[in-house]
C-alpha cells in the first residue's frame, strides 16, 4: 500500500582531509512525481509506484535538497556521516522489477 517501506539499509560517508569544524550533507537528484522529498527511480528501472527514501542517522526522512544534521569534523579533518535508505511505495500495488535511483550529494562545511 502507499507509504509501505522496505527495511532501511545503512550507509556512511566518511570524510577525510576536511577543514575542522562541522559538516552536513545535502542530497539531490530527480524527485519522485508522487513526493518531491523522495528520489525517483531512474530510466533503467522497470518497477513502478516506488521511490527511494533517504533517512538521517536517527532514521527520520531527509528530504532531497535539505541539509542533514551537522556532525563534528575532528582536528585531523575526519568525520563520518551515517544515513539509511529504503524503498517506499508511492501508490498502492507497486510493480516489481529493477528499481535503481541516482543521487548526488553536496558537502556543507561550517
Amino acid at each position: 500500500t502507499t507509504g509501505s517501506t522496505t527495511q532501511s539499509m545503512p550507509f556512511t560517508l566518511k570524510l577525510t582531509g576536511c577543514p575542522p569544524g562541522a559538516a552536513s550533507i545535502t542530497f539531490s537528484g530527480k524527485a519522485s512525481e508522487a513526493n518531491s522529498e523522495l528520489l525517483a527511480l531512474n530510466d533503467a528501472s522497470q518497477a513502478s509506484n516506488v521511490a527511494v527514501e533517504i533517512r538521517d542517522r536517527d532514521k527520520f526522512r531527509l528530504p532531497l535538497q535539505q541539509a542533514s544534521k551537522d556532525v563534528k569534523v575532528d582536528t585531523q579533518g575526519n568525520a563520518t556521516l551515517s544515513f539509511y535508505a529504503n524503498y517506499i511505495a508511492t501508490a498502492d500495488n507497486p510493480e516489481p522489477g529493477r528499481a535503481d535511483a541516482d543521487a548526488t550529494f553536496m558537502i556543507n562545511y561550517y
